[in-house]
């Protein structure tokens, strides 16, 4: 099957950067250091934050140093502490520790088969003590679930608040993550659809949650060292935020580009009989961080990874996510014997996430389809 192709290394990302991106953010930074300019929440993080509002559609973005103090940040903004929080149980640690480190309990819901958070399953486990539910747009999917949750938190009175970590520049309906809830948490980590090595974006149209936001990454400050709150240090530098505004106006062409591998993964893949590819319903625009695929029930994606790697050079991209929370040893505590996750402890045993990239070639894409193809006849699956 693949014959016709030399072996190519494909590694499981390449964050992008070209060359004019390069010479702009070194200059940048030269001009920083040789004008003795404030390192740290100058003018380029205003600079970023301020277009990065008017790209997602919202009044407030506030930069801070990661994804995971994003939500923390969101978390103490809207005194989750003493309170619950649903959380969706297939998502990545840091979600749920978030919630405990701003006070609160963690609830663990299950997923949909589009792999976010079960609005029915959420309904369920709402008490008296919730205080918000978290939808996680996984894999850059901002499901049609999206409105449910919205619905239902305006009916109960609680929060909807947004990890969109995987999320940048997905839509739903033409609206973009980070704008459905009270706030977006964005991550700028390596693996990202957009990078600044590590940094994070807080969005929000919610002006009180914006001025606490501004005080908890800093301190606590009010003025001079008198400070409001107990806060910590989350400020963004200005070179993160140099690399953001680059990244930002590369976005549109990334996930273009993101866009095109899937169409050709779509194209040669759609008559295989083992492998199904995530469905991406109508009314989405998918940023493509993950290409999520899944195997049939009792298969285990550790061989064919392995297969991959040992006999095509193919690094697969990495889970979203391979153990859910639920089952993992930090979180036995917020966890009883009779919550039950069939969907995801289904769906999570069984997927995979195939190398997409922007730099990826259209040669590159096809040798990792057909090299899956062939994978799978020589694991007689």
């Amino acid at each position: 099957m693949t014959s016709s192709y030399k072996k190519i290394s494909i590694p499981p990302f390449k964050y992008y950067f070209p060359p004019k991106a390069i010479d702009f953010i070194t200059s940048k930074i030269r001009e920083i250091l040789e004008n003795h300019e404030y390192l740290t929440m100058g003018k380029y993080c205003e600079e970023f934050e301020e277009k990065f509002a008017n790209y997602i559609g919202v009044k407030h973005a506030i930069s801070v140093n990661s994804g995971t103090s994003a939500l923390e940040i969101i978390f103490r903004a809207i005194d989750v502490e003493g309170y619950e929080v649903i959380v969706p149980t297939n998502t990545f640690a840091a979600t749920a520790f978030a919630v405990i480190r701003a006070g609160g309990k963690p609830v663990f819901a299950d997923c949909t088969e589009d792999l976010t958070v079960d609005p029915d399953d959420v309904k369920k486990r709402i008490t008296n003590k919730t205080k918000a539910i978290v939808t996680v747009h996984i894999g850059g999917l901002v499901s049609p679930h999206t409105h449910e949750l919205v619905e239902l938190c305006e009916d109960k009175g609680i929060y909807l608040v947004e990890d969109s970590a995987h999320a940048h520049g997905s839509m739903l309906n033409g609206k973009k993550a980070g704008t459905f809830g009270i706030a977006g948490a964005f991550s700028f980590f390596p693996t990202k659809v957009m990078t600044t090595g590590e940094g994070g974006m807080i969005t929000t149209n919610d002006d009180d949650v914006a001025n606490m936001a501004k005080l908890l990454r800093n301190q606590g400050k009010l003025k001079g060292n008198m400070v409001g709150v107990i806060a910590y240090n989350w400020r963004m530098t200005e070179f993160q935020a140099i690399m953001g505004l680059v990244q930002l106006s590369l976005l549109e062409e990334m996930i273009e580009k993101r866009t095109n591998i899937a169409r050709i993964y779509n194209e040669i893949l759609k008559d295989n009989e083992v492998l199904k590819p995530l469905k991406i319903p109508k009314g989405v625009r998918h940023n493509y961080y993950k290409y999520i695929m899944f195997l049939p029930k009792r298969r285990d994606p550790e061989v064919l990874r392995d297969h991959l790697k040992k006999n095509y050079n193919i690094s697969l991209s990495g889970y979203v996510y391979e153990i859910p929370l639920h089952k993992q040893p930090p979180f036995q505590k917020y966890v009883s014997e009779k919550d039950k996750y069939p969907r995801a402890e289904d769906l999570c045993s069984r997927h995979i996430a195939l190398p997409i990239y922007p730099e990826m070639t259209t040669e590159e894409a096809y040798y990792v389809a057909e090299s899956l193809l062939s994978s799978i006849k020589e694991l007689g699956w």
